[in-house]
């Protein structure tokens, strides 16, 4: 699965499969990874947000070093708010030492104190497991895992059904909130029929046509941010392909004049060409990675930024219908994850034709100092064009997921605008098609309404009763 261990992917490997032994999943547990808080390359807005949304415990990881993120703080705030129980692990607590890790550790615990609903949530009395998960696959193991699988362990066999209830009720009683919130706008909207209530009603409507209207501006953002990126990463790779010339030819220098100095050609090519491609794709690599995180990070930034001025609008709208209509509607949060879902692979395989197989025959078999500097002459080449295409493969990989990237936010970015006003559009309609109805019609809506409301009242006394009952509105 590496270069070294597979140079070029000599064994021709598609894909790797591992199956462990795990016995946690023996009675039915189910574990779902979403993505992390930071890989932007593929939305997967489906997935992360089905897992939060009927998720009952979360085992939330963060690492020692670097501490909390303000990404995963929101992220947190948003599990506090969803799961019935919260695990928080410090990954990494070997890149620390004894007093690092003590104040990564209090570090997070003041983090987590901040986040409204945690202390409510948080397993095994809010402790927070610092760890090694590198080390805990070795045959000593790890104590900071075994104290958390311990804990965990006990959690699942004394309070996973009774999560899994208080889970359900909880994603129901989302559910009947904003079916609530529906039915109420209708109700509301309709009543409202002349004079300054009925003025009332269209100002809220044209408040809400407004935030529509913004997702065009929010599309456009991410279109310039990607345009950005793109310019910046073809600048960068052709800086990087300069750079790594440069070094490669270094490195070639080195070797001619240390152990290869006087090595016979057809070692000087096979040595040289061995040493050539892990150099060379090492440092490909590492500059991919690079570049692949300032990708991330742009698009991450963007993405955040919309996604709160989404949320300050629709906390306007929440506002406006309080106002305006006197109405206190609880409207969903936008959300969503990105992860990197494409593999990709070097190759620093010779791609050589009938005529260099012809020369490089040749080449191998001169005698002497001519033999060898024809040979440092070809690995100069070879470097050269090892790092054009390697840096090129690298650039059109990165290129292709940024634009793959930057169609499936533009996408994700219009849903959120959809999923955050389109209940209440429908309400306005619909309440605007009873307007219009004679009034026995009206009436008999009218009652219709009333019950469906009065219904849903019933199912969120029920639910309250489960137990879960979070705050309508998260404080702040």
């Amino acid at each position: 699965m590496t270069e070294r261990g597979n140079p070029a992917n000599r064994r021709g490997v598609a894909s790797v499969t591992v199956y462990v032994d795990a016995p946690v999943l023996a009675d039915g547990v189910e574990l779902v990874d979403t993505p992390g808080t930071g890989s932007v390359f593929a939305w997967d807005t489906e997935a992360a947000h089905d897992a939060l949304e009927s998720m009952d415990a979360a085992v939330f990881v963060l690492t020692a070093d670097p501490p909390v993120s303000a990404s995963e703080r929101d992220l947190l705030r948003r599990v506090a708010g969803l799961s019935v129980t919260t695990f928080v692990v410090l990954n990494k607590a070997d890149h620390l030492d004894e007093g690092g890790l003590a104040e990564a550790v209090g570090f997070t615990q003041r983090v987590l104190s901040e986040v409204p609903g945690h202390a409510d949530r948080a397993g095994a009395s809010g402790a927070v497991y610092p760890m090694s998960a590198r080390a805990a696959l070795t045959p000593a193991g790890d104590p900071g895992f075994a104290v958390f699988a311990a804990d965990f362990a006990a959690y699942l066999k004394t309070s996973r059904l009774s999560d899994l209830r208080l889970s359900a009720a909880a994603q129901a009683r989302r559910i009947a909130m904003s079916l609530q919130d529906e039915v109420a706008l209708t109700r509301r909207a309709a009543q409202m029929r002349a004079g300054d209530a009925a003025t009332r009603v269209e100002e809220f409507g044209a408040r809400l046509a407004e935030v529509a209207v913004h997702s065009r501006d929010a599309v456009a953002v991410v279109n310039a941010e990607s345009g950005r990126l793109l310019f910046a990463l073809n600048d960068a790779a052709d800086q990087a392909v300069r750079r790594l010339r440069d070094d490669a030819g270094r490195q070639l220098d080195e070797l001619s004049g240390g152990e290869l100095r006087t090595a016979p050609p057809a070692d000087i090519e096979r040595k040289g060409h061995e040493r050539l491609a892990v150099s060379v794709l090492d440092a490909v690599s590492a500059w991919r990675d690079e570049r692949r995180e300032q990708i991330e990070q742009g698009l991450a930034r963007v993405d955040a930024r919309l996604a709160g001025d989404l949320k300050a609008e629709l906390d306007v709208l929440r506002g406006s219908a309080a106002e305006l209509l006197d109405l206190d509607l609880s409207l969903p949060e936008p959300g969503g994850r990105l992860t990197e879902d494409r593999a990709f692979f070097f190759s620093a395989g010779e791609d050589a034709g009938q005529t260099e197989l012809l020369a490089g025959a040749i080449r191998r078999s001169l005698p002497g100092g001519i033999g060898r500097r024809r040979a440092w002459a070809y690995l100069r080449r070879a470097a050269a064009d090892l790092v054009g295409s390697q840096v090129g493969r690298a650039r059109a990989d990165l290129q292709y997921r940024l634009a793959e990237a930057t169609r499936v936010l533009v996408r994700v970015v219009e849903q959120r605008y959809t999923d955050g006003t389109e209940r209440m559009s429908a309400a306005l309609r619909a309440a605007a098609d009873l307007r219009q109805e004679s009034d026995t019609e009206a009436g008999r809506k009218e009652t219709a309404l009333a019950e469906r409301e009065g219904a849903l009242r019933r199912v969120l006394s029920l639910l309250d009763q489960e137990g879960a009952c979070p705050p309508r509105r998260a404080p702040g």
